[in-house]
């Protein structure tokens, strides 16, 4: 009788060791789990607010994860990117970047550890509409623009959207009545401009409509599919510059918004959790909270999905070769 007991004792053991042994295998992998969303921005930007919305959207979908939000500026975004590249790929950690930053790959600006064509993607919460903006109270449209004896440019650094595209225009439009300040991030593009320390700025429509509907700032082109509604007077930047050379670049700028904050993580991620990832993402993006969240803060959620992105970037790395010569020299790269 007492040899059945211990018998039926060391059944009941092994049988709960392999009962344990099976939910820890089935255990959701994020439980539990610390993931860390780089962001390459200072507080208070747009690509700021996408990344705390995702993040507290995002452990809805992951349950018993925790999902901090790290701010690393600098280097117009490029020590955030190589952060995120160079991170571990155990899908702990990804993060969004300034989405110039596969351009200046291509021009081989100093300092880049990534390769934008090896990363593993998430997609986009958003497309953009971009444009050029100036101080309402120094311009009053294009003509003044053009006029100036120069125009001051608020930018977060070389290698950034704000940076290449006023070279790029200045370089179409054949002028060079302008300069540009670096070092700017996040809401301090705008408040330079407030500030009287520079007169224009290229940066996102939703992030700049509240100083736009103020009086503050005016714009003056978009660089865009489609233009907001009650700016439709507004001109796109080919009805500016009009030159037929030139249409592939402006083809090429239009490009680089359809992708508007790009969100990636490390090469190599295991495919079962960047699936899950990306499952999580999106279910974040459609969130309702994510929903309202953006309708109060007037910015758009249209989830670009990760296939659109890829394509985006090979786009980038197969532009013909006077195309390359021409973004080349807006960085000042021979």
């Amino acid at each position: 009788m007492k040899a059945k007991k211990v018998f039926f004792l060391i059944a009941l053991t092994l049988s709960l060791s392999l009962m344990l042994n099976v939910y820890a295998s089935a255990k959701p992998f994020y439980e539990d789990k610390k993931i860390k969303i780089i962001i390459g921005f200072k507080p208070g930007g747009g690509t700021d607010f996408y990344g705390r919305m995702l993040a507290k959207a995002m452990m809805k979908y992951l349950p018993g994860s925790i999902i901090i939000v790290n701010n690393v500026p600098g280097a117009s975004g490029v020590i955030a990117l190589n952060k995120i590249y160079m991170s571990k790929p155990d899908g702990l950690t990804f993060g969004a970047f300034n989405r110039g930053l596969p351009v200046a790959q291509l021009v081989g600006i100093k300092g880049i550890k990534y390769d934008m064509r090896k990363v593993s993607w998430l997609g986009a919460p958003a497309s953009d509409i971009y444009g050029l903006y100036v101080s309402s109270k120094k311009y009053k449209g294009l003509d003044d623009l053009i006029k100036a004896e120069n125009t001051r440019y608020a930018t977060t650094g070389l290698g950034t959207t704000g940076y290449f595209c006023a070279v790029l225009f200045y370089q179409m439009m054949g002028l060079n009545n302008y300069s540009i300040g670096t070092g700017y991030s996040g809401a301090e593009l705008s408040m330079a401009i407030i500030r009287g320390e520079a007169d224009a700025l290229f940066g996102s429509f939703a992030t700049q409509q509240a100083l736009i509907k103020s009086g503050e700032l005016t714009p003056i082109f978009f660089i865009a599919n489609s233009k907001p509604p009650g700016y439709e007077h507004v001109p796109y930047l080919q009805d500016i510059v009009t030159e037929e050379k030139y249409r592939p670049v402006i083809d090429f700028l239009t490009g680089l918004f359809i992708v508007g904050r790009p969100f990636v993580g490390p090469p190599g991620i295991p495919k079962d959790r960047l699936t899950i990832l990306r499952k999580a993402f999106v279910q974040a993006i459609n969130d309702p909270e994510s929903v309202e969240l953006t309708k109060k803060a007037n910015k758009p959620l249209n989830f670009v999905s990760p296939e659109t992105a890829e394509k985006w970037v090979d786009g980038i790395f197969n532009l013909p070769e006077d195309i390359v010569k021409i973004v080349k020299e807006a960085f000042g790269v021979k």
